[in-house]
């Protein structure tokens, strides 16, 4: 008998269906001469500290660090029982194979299963990128020894103990130090990291100072039409820009500094002052088709278009791969392998997306497309290649959420197999007064693949759209040329002042996690959702903002938990235990001697328990829920099953303090808070208190505030 062993019931029912007609038993569907059975996911976890000794269940200075050797496996108890039958299953079985996701935790699941079954019968490896009954027959002809995976599955459980070991001790550590009873801090190998760069980014936005400047615009008149140029400085060693000593127009030629240079520029540039064009270039740019979607380009791209988060996009791919609509979505890869490229033209046929025309574009011109898109030992790996259509047509019971993300990765495939664009671009340097001015334009000769995008001519947007000054490309009139005169018409002096970075959305932060080498494509979204559960970082519309307990956990840890580059440099590590290139042991002794140092760190810190709190309490209207904070306010964890208790984080036009919530959550009032603003717009001072009945914010006047105060018309506070 042969037991197939699948990641999960749908895939177990996929093999059992392309390998004949199934029959249904108990827990396992029996086809000829074979089983197939599930495994809900994972069944089996790494043991909980109790489990090597008594004493490591209470959290205390003495118990640690735990380093356990060997580490222990264990059921997990939901599932326990299914478990059993897997194992017995295993036992009575001539042949195993492992049919689990094939990347690093498919393969741990899997390897956790078969150590607890104890058996020595042979296993083999199915490795499948796509759920059709003919990639599954297919794959079933080429199945590989266990131990062709041994190096992935060695980086899986290198993974699981070192998050096992950095995560328990340094969460135990941290917690005793610094949090209140009851309320344990989070401390994780990747999610530190990714919490700081989100913190980084917002101390980044509360600091800046904008800068102000100008920015002069001059209309031209030469015989072939009018034309705008913008002023820009000289850059010239000995020039009047170098002379000034700003290295910033260096970087952003076209400011001026000082609204008095702005006007003494404008003043030598008065209607009629004659200049030239000093130079036009044109150049044809090619513009080429971006690759295949891998999970991290389709979450950003699904959260820039769609509004998604990186989870939601994570499930909507994970949905559309279970139902044999597209190849795996958790890959890195963006490319497919060359036994993969013969199906193209099948896949393209059968397209939803693109006119007839474009699809048969795509088809004629694939032998020249193709090598683009091939990489057979990128895929390798990889583990997967890109993710793509597999050519079956979507039903008509897909969830709308389904059919959007099939919508961008079927766009996707298409574009990819089209050919370039080509753009015509000019850029005219023009001299008027001793001064020089930057006009350029852009004309599309060949839209090439952007004809499948009707109402864009690129599917992504910058990740980082930080250029403040990027160069406005205007429609030019036909014949200008090098030499030609022109005259000043009129004169435009724009101010303007620098912007601070924009606020990390999951499609920016998913691109600097990938570019620190912060976790993978599988683990990413589910960090930055435990940072959201953790109350660590929340979600303001798109934007991730940090939480006060957010930043004042990584106060008190460490650099070295800290550190994107240093993380980073452990999945780079891991991935070359994947590849057979680095040794797993001498990889867990550098995290078992990390582990060491951060509890004898926290061991000798001073303890700031207020500060990391890692709530605001119980709700002081229904008693039942926990006060969490919002990015509008504190309110009350039971919202959906109807409390509305909330403090609203700007009373009377004046922003509220997490420590000044706190006090009013204690019951207690707070100091003489000044600078609120009452209903007819006069400024007054009052104190706050929470009512008790009502829950709501309502102020406390002394008896010798201003009369102004009077005016606050009994306004409660928190609504």
């Amino acid at each position: 008998m042969r037991l197939i062993l699948a990641e999960k019931p749908s895939v177990a029912l996929d093999i059992a269906r392309a390998l004949g007609h199934p029959q249904k038993g108990n827990g396992f569907f029996t086809v000829n001469e074979d089983i197939v059975t599930w495994a809900y996911g994972h069944l089996v976890t790494l043991a909980d500290p109790a489990a090597y000794d008594p004493a490591w269940k209470r959290w205390s200075w003495p118990t640690l660090p735990m380093l356990p050797e060997p580490f222990q496996l264990e059921p997990i108890t939901k599932t326990q029982s299914h478990l059993n039958r897997v194992l017995r299953l295993m036992r009575q079985a001539d042949l195993i194979v492992c049919a689990t996701d094939g990347d690093r935790e498919g393969e741990l699941i899997f390897r956790y299963i078969h150590t607890l079954a104890q058996t020595t019968k042979p296993v083999e490896r199915l490795w499948l990128s796509e759920n059709t009954p003919q990639a599954i027959r297919k794959a079933f002809h080429t199945l590989k020894p266990l131990s062709a995976t041994d190096a992935l599955a060695q980086a899986a459980q290198a993974r699981a103990q070192a998050d096992w070991l950095i995560g328990l001790n340094a969460t135990r550590a941290f917690s005793l130090r610094h949090s209140q009873p009851g309320h344990p801090l989070s401390v994780g190998r990747v999610q530190t990291p990714t919490l700081r760069l989100i913190v980084d980014r917002d101390q980044a936005i509360r600091n800046f100072q904008p800068t102000p400047y100008w920015q002069l615009t001059v209309q031209f008149q030469a015989d072939a039409g009018e034309y705008p140029g913008i002023w820009q400085a000289y850059s010239k060693p000995g020039s009047r820009s170098s002379s000034r000593g700003e290295g910033s127009l260096e970087e952003h030629p076209s400011r001026i500094l000082t609204a008095e240079e702005a006007q003494n520029l404008a003043h030598k540039l008065t209607e009629g002052t004659p200049g030239r064009i000093d130079r036009h270039d044109v150049k044809t740019l090619s513009v080429p088709a971006p690759l295949l979607f891998n999970l991290n380009d389709l979450q950003k791209e699904a959260n820039r278009k769609l509004g998604l988060t990186a989870q939601q996009s994570l499930d909507a791919a994970q949905s559309l791969y279970d139902q044999h609509l597209t190849s795996y979505p958790r890959t890195e890869a963006r490319v497919i392998t060359a036994e993969i490229a013969k199906t193209l033209p099948e896949r393209l046929k059968n397209l939803e997306v693109g006119t007839p025309a474009l699809r048969a574009q795509a088809l004629s011109g694939l032998s020249q497309r193709i090598p683009r898109v091939v990489n057979d030992q990128a895929v390798t790996k990889a583990g997967h290649y890109a993710i793509i259509p597999t050519g079956q047509a979507a039903p008509g019971t897909l969830s709308h959420r389904d059919r959007q993300v099939f919508g961008l990765i079927c766009r996707r495939f298409l574009a990819a197999l089209l050919p370039p664009g080509h753009d015509e671009k000019t850029t005219i340097w023009t001299v008027a007064a001793d001064e020089q001015f930057k006009t350029t334009g852009r004309v599309i000769q060949d839209i090439g693949w952007r004809a499948v995008y009707t109402s864009d001519t690129h599917p992504e947007d910058k990740d980082n759209p930080d250029d403040p000054d990027p160069d406005p490309d205007t429609a030019l009139p036909s014949g200008l040329q090098a030499g030609d005169p022109v005259q000043v018409l009129e004169t435009r002096i724009d101010a303007k002042e620098t912007k601070p970075p924009a606020r990390f959305t999951d499609a920016t932060l998913l691109s600097l996690m990938e570019k620190f080498g912060l976790g993978t494509p599988a683990t990413r979204s589910r960090i930055v959702e435990v940072l959201l559960t953790r109350g660590y970082v929340l979600r303001d519309k798109k934007a991730l903002v940090s939480t006060e307990r957010g930043r004042s956990l990584l106060d008190v840890l460490p650099e070295m938990l800290q550190s994107p580059d240093l993380t980073g440099n452990w999945e780079t590590r891991l991935e070359k235990i994947a590849e057979d290139a680095e040794d797993a042991l001498a990889f867990l002794e550098d995290i078992r001697q990390l582990t060491r140092e951060v509890v004898t760190l926290a061991q000798g810190q001073t303890a700031h328990p207020a500060d990391l709190s890692s709530g605001y309490g119980s709700c002081p209207l229904c008693h039942q829920g926990q006060i969490v904070e919002t990015s509008k306010g504190w309110g009350c964890s039971r919202w959906k099953e109807g409390c509305r208790f909330m403090i609203w984080k700007t009373v009377a036009g004046k922003r509220l303090t997490a420590t000044q919530v706190k006090i009013l959550l204690a019951g207690k009032t707070t100091a003489v808070l000044k600078g609120f603003k009452s209903k007819s717009g006069k400024s007054f001072d009052a104190r706050l208190k929470l009512e008790g009945e009502t829950g709501h914010v309502a102020f406390v006047f002394d008896s010798r505030s201003p009369s102004d105060a009077r005016h606050a018309n009994s306004r409660k506070g928190g609504h």
